[in-house]
């Protein structure tokens, strides 16, 4: 799937310019130089792997960039908030996503935005994997059917505005990655983008006669 993110943010980009950049689930960097092309002021690269890391580290020398190790799957926070977060095949690779959600509430400032690119959960539900080429070995990844609209009540909750698109294996698409062929007229990738609020949602009278 990547070949068909590179697609996808090639016609739809992220829109980094003058912007402090934080991606969770790095990697090896491979947007890195992306976002820099697109104009960012700085990138943060935050992966669980070492080994991921020092590629991407020997991969992106720029006074720009630097990275970090954390796990996705426990909350934790940066010295400083950032105007925008990334996550790209990501979210099909945590089993939960209270922790993740709850990171990106404390590091995105207010007004600040978060892009989300993942292979649909109804590609993974339907068997679609994860996997990539290693010395000539297929490497597979675990991967998790999040339901798309409990996917966006977590980052909702977490004080976040998400407008989603599911993006279609398209001719336009497929013309770009004739390897998705197979999945022609279905639902490839799932597009979240969400801002985070500015001030805490007020709440109903509806609601607070329930609480």
């Amino acid at each position: 799937m990547i070949a068909a993110t590179t697609w996808l943010l090639d016609r739809s980009l992220i829109g980094a310019a003058d912007l402090d950049v934080l991606e969770l689930g790095c990697g090896t960097g491979r947007t890195v130089r992306r976002l820099l092309g697109e104009g960012a002021r700085s990138y943060t690269g935050v992966d669980g792997s070492a080994g991921m890391l020092s590629v991407a580290s020997q991969r992106n020398v720029d006074p720009r960039v630097k990275f970090m190790q954390a796990d996705l799957l426990s909350p934790w926070t940066l010295d400083k908030q950032m105007d925008l977060a990334l996550m790209v095949l990501v979210l099909e690779h945590l089993p939960t996503l209270d922790a993740v959600a709850q990171t990106l509430a404390h590091v995105v400032k207010p007004g600040g935005r978060v892009r989300i690119v993942d292979l649909h959960p109804e590609r993974v539900a339907n068997g679609t994997l994860a996997h990539f080429s290693d010395g000539g070995m297929e490497v597979w990844f675990a991967s998790i059917a999040h339901n798309v609209h409990v996917l966006c009540d977590v980052f909702d909750s977490a004080g976040f505005d998400v407008v989603r698109r599911d993006w279609i294996a398209s001719d336009a698409l497929l013309a770009g990655v004739p390897q998705l062929a197979k999945h022609r007229g279905l639902k490839v990738l799932l597009d979240l983008k969400a801002t985070r609020r500015t001030k805490p949602r007020r709440r109903t009278s509806e609601q607070e006669a329930t609480d």
